[in-house]
């Protein structure tokens, strides 16, 4: 058995025991049943869920929501965010106008903005999917500009002495030797985009995971609100193992 299929018998195999080790803590009283369900009793409500739906909506449609209004978020995110990070890793004085304005920005939790977005934009669509994308947005473009600014300068001076000239300098060279920081900045923007979902559906949402999260633990439906929250965790891992994968081929040849 190859090491990489070993290492993923024991991500298995650890999921499989704190799985166990729930049912244990749930099953035998060491914690009171509403407040932690066991693992059988949420399999139950999820069931439950997906042939009754929540809340006048189906499950589908709750996680087709909070999907499209993370995956519109992201992709914004990554269209606008990577140009604007390439060119200001480029451009010094570019770097310098906008410096202070991200410096600014940047440490402020997206969630201060939240009436903001909703006086601006309305409770609809726009204010969710504009609040995922402020805060990905500036982490696409800080990476990016540092994988631009990290390429070698040797590597550069060496193109331009073999002839490239600036165009093909940067779209032969300082992308490819970007990609590193560029993935790296599509998978932090992409666990942001996800994280946020929970906070863009306090904006009057009425469909979407976040909003059974919300809604449940607001009427005490514990099991309804960690199914909400598996959920939440499942569809993430499985967009990180996607880019991940993404990842793996488009940087084939790192660590070799």
């Amino acid at each position: 058995m190859s090491r990489a299929a070993s290492l993923r018998w024991i991500s298995v195999i650890s999921v499989l025991v704190a799985i166990g080790v729930w049912t244990i803590i749930s099953s035998t009283g060491l914690v009171r049943e509403e407040a932690l369900p066991s693992p059988v009793k949420l399999f139950q409500t999820f069931l439950a869920m997906l042939a009754d739906g929540y809340g006048g909506s189906s499950l589908l449609k709750h996680v087709g929501m909070s999907v499209m209004r993370a995956m519109s978020g992201f992709l914004a995110a990554v269209i606008l965010g990577v140009p604007f990070g390439l060119l200001i890793g480029r451009n010094a004085v570019l770097a310098a106008i906008v410096a202070p304005i991200i410096g600014f920005f940047r440490p402020i939790p997206p969630i201060a903005f939240l009436t903001l977005f909703v006086f601006y934009f309305g409770i609809g669509e726009a204010s969710k999917i504009g609040l995922i994308f402020m805060a990905a947005f500036w982490y696409v473009v800080l990476n990016c500009a540092d994988g631009v600014r990290s390429v070698p300068q040797l590597l550069i001076r060496a193109s331009e002495n073999m002839g490239l000239n600036r165009r093909q300098l940067f779209f032969r060279i300082i992308i490819p030797a970007s990609m590193p920081s560029i993935m790296t900045a599509l998978r932090a923007a992409s666990a942001i985009s996800w994280t946020l979902v929970v906070a863009s559906e306090l904006l009057g949402a009425q469909a979407g995971l976040g909003f059974i999260i919300l809604d449940a633990a607001q009427y005490f439906n514990i099991p309804a609100t960690f199914v909400g929250i598996l959920l939440i965790g499942s569809i993430g891992l499985l967009w990180e193992l996607a880019l991940s994968s993404v990842q793996r081929h488009v940087l084939h040849w790192q660590g070799r």
